[in-house]
């Protein structure tokens, strides 16, 4: 074949490579539009008319407030990523469903602040996204380590499970219940009072948020059952005595995760949006024909979803946002050894500070990064700073944990990273798992390069080396 046919052909080839790209990204900005009028009608229709009284009310927006809404929940499919190459990709993508895009409609919706000053919250947390997500745009760097031996971390590694799960255990041994969700609050009550200090906090938090997801990540990637097993019992283990649902539900969330990598051949990013669209519109569907009177059942799963999981992060927002402009910033404050320095404003923690302004009762409100982090410390602009933060831990992630598959370094820290929707960004960094996770996957095992540097090949059915059997 002579240089011109060869160049024809490459040039076709690209020309084909170039439309299969325009027609994923176009279909993956479909599924996005689709998602906020899902999000948008769940609120107006269930979310709202059930939960008005927790705030959730409904206060129909001028035309053009919402369509700044809509246009800047949208705008980031045009570069979120389409498949999993770097590790925080996937915590990206979290942050962008569960908490960017309700961050754009709900606080419209309520309108606890001026709309002039929503419309600034919009722009601000669009650029503060597109700054999260500028950390791609630079390249990785990783010392790596000196090669200790498969011996040496699983070693270790099983001393830290005996450290945490040990203290876990002999601290809360009275108190192991298992439960159902709606007697679940008893638990978490009795487990405050038995806690002796940061010493368990650190323990159990470690145990549900680094240490068992990645015991789940690591026993589903390399198809090791045991340590499946030995996660997913840890987790029940913490939801027993902690009680907290989150850590029972990681094993569902990382299990889906673990499919949509391993199903089919369609990029990540349309998979993950779709499932997503399909779920709402099933749920939607199967509300509206129970004639809007759902069963226990069908109740709790709305609640789970348009409620916990999609809904609160938004209210959040728009309360820390009103909240704010009454109160002083803490400017970090709120943070251990920050508040040495600089004096806390309020009596109690923060989260409990904001939800005792809205609902009397000293109710815990803790919310994502961006706005604890952000909206609290030092306005609009701190959604920016933290924003920054962000991006550099991100990198962090992805430098340290090169070596690894990302699509496997993802899933175990995907827990971690979801606690961003929940927490301070240096909460979850330090008590929350995610600092311990970068340790643990920087030294664990190496395992065969080709299974990573062709990242977009199917998951291989057998890796070397995949650590003892437990």
């Amino acid at each position: 074949m002579d240089v011109g046919s060869i160049k024809v052909r490459d040039r076709i080839q690209g020309s084909a490579n170039a439309k299969a790209a325009t027609k994923r990204r176009v279909w993956l900005v479909v599924g996005v539009i689709l998602f906020v009028l899902l999000l948008r009608w769940a609120y107006i229709n269930w979310l709202s008319p059930i939960f008005g009284y927790y705030g959730f009310t409904y206060m129909v927006p001028p035309d053009k407030y919402l369509l700044l809404a809509f246009v800047c929940s949208v705008l980031p499919s045009l570069w979120m990523p389409m498949e999993v190459t770097r590790p925080s990709q996937l915590g990206y993508w979290v942050l962008y469903l569960t908490v960017f895009i309700p961050s754009m409609i709900i606080p419209l919706f309520v309108q606890l602040s001026e709309l002039p000053s929503i419309a600034w919250l919009t722009m601000t947390l669009l650029l503060g996204f597109a700054i999260l997500g500028s950390s791609y745009l630079f390249s990785l760097r990783q010392p790596r380590p000196a090669l200790q031996g498969q011996s040496v971390f699983w070693y270790g590694f099983a001393l830290l499970i005996i450290i945490c799960g040990g203290t876990a255990v002999i601290t809360l041994r009275n108190n192991i219940h298992l439960v159902s969700f709606s007697e679940i609050y008893d638990v978490r009550d009795a487990a405050s009072e038995l806690s002796t200090g940061p010493l368990t906090n650190y323990s159990v938090m470690w145990l549900y948020g680094a240490i068992n997801p990645f015991l789940l990540a690591w026993g589903l990637f390399y198809k090791r059952p045991s340590f499946f097993i030995a996660g997913a019992l840890g987790q029940l283990l913490v939801y027993s005595s902690f009680g907290t649902k989150a850590s029972l539900l990681s094993v569902v969330f990382i299990v889906g995760l673990y499919l949509l990598f391993r199903i089919g051949k369609v990029s990540f990013a349309l998979k993950l949006t779709w499932v997503i669209v399909v779920l709402f519109a099933v749920l939607c569907g199967l509300y509206i024909y129970s004639g809007e009177e759902p069963g226990l059942i069908l109740f709790g799963l709305l609640f789970l979803v348009f409620f916990r999981s999609f809904g609160l992060a938004g209210l959040l927002t728009g309360q820390y946002l009103n909240f704010f402009h009454h109160n002083p910033f803490t400017h970090y404050s709120h943070l251990k050894v920050v508040d040495l320095f600089v004096r806390y404003p309020f009596h109690y923690p923060l989260g409990t500070e904001v939800g005792y302004y809205y609902y009397n009762p000293l109710v815990d409100t803790t919310a994502h990064f961006w706005a604890t982090d952000g909206i609290a410390a030092w306005g609009l602009p701190g959604i920016l700073l933290i924003s920054i933060i962000g991006a550099l831990i991100f990198w962090c992630i992805d430098s340290f944990t090169q070596h690894q598959d990302p699509r496997f370094a993802g899933l175990a820290i995907f827990y971690a990273t979801y606690s961003l929707a929940n927490l301070s960004m240096f909460t979850t960094f330090l008590s929350g798992g995610l600092g311990l996770l970068i340790i643990l996957l920087y030294f664990a095992p190496l395992q065969r390069r080709a299974a990573f540097k062709a990242r977009l090949k199917p998951i291989p059915s057998a890796e070397p080396n995949p650590g003892p059997t437990l």
